[in-house]
């Protein structure tokens, strides 16, 4: 477990690291042009690479927080303490570690722009995303 953990963690922690970079690297580049961003962008939006940083680091933190209560029961096996580890709670860190497998695209998915507006509109009770504008009117017009 603490070995594939530390692998985990060390490629996204670079992965972070070369989104910092880059973004370091072009804001030197547009100091050196005299304008204020390289990019064409509103205030306050995040660029795509620190959008693929922050998705890499929940999907560490999904890895960790699932993977931890299956090691911690394996570990309490491993001691020989019997006892505690009934059917549920050796079950349920079991259940948790193969729920992953669909945790990970859905981090993704809820990550990416389109598919937020598509939740928003869709299901908009899940408060998702910004509800588009002009769908409103739509229902009550009746054609001649």
């Amino acid at each position: 477990f603490i070995i594939p953990m530390l692998f985990v963690i060390y490629f996204y922690s670079k992965i972070v690291k070369a989104v910092v970079s880059h973004e370091k690297e072009l804001k030197a580049q547009a100091k050196k042009m005299g304008v204020d961003s390289l990019k064409q962008k509103k205030e306050g939006d995040e660029s795509a690479e620190f959008k693929i940083a922050k998705v890499a680091i929940t999907n560490v933190a999904l890895w960790i927080g699932t993977w931890c209560p299956y090691a911690i029961v394996v570990t309490i096996g491993l001691a020989g303490s019997y006892s505690t580890l009934t059917p549920v709670v050796s079950g349920m860190p079991s259940f948790l570690v193969k729920t992953t497998s669909s945790l990970n695209p859905l981090a993704f998915a809820v990550a990416h722009p389109f598919y937020r507006e598509a939740l928003a509109t869709e299901i908009p009770c899940l408060g998702i995303g910004r509800k588009p504008e002009g769908k409103e009117g739509k229902e009550g017009v009746t054609e001649a």
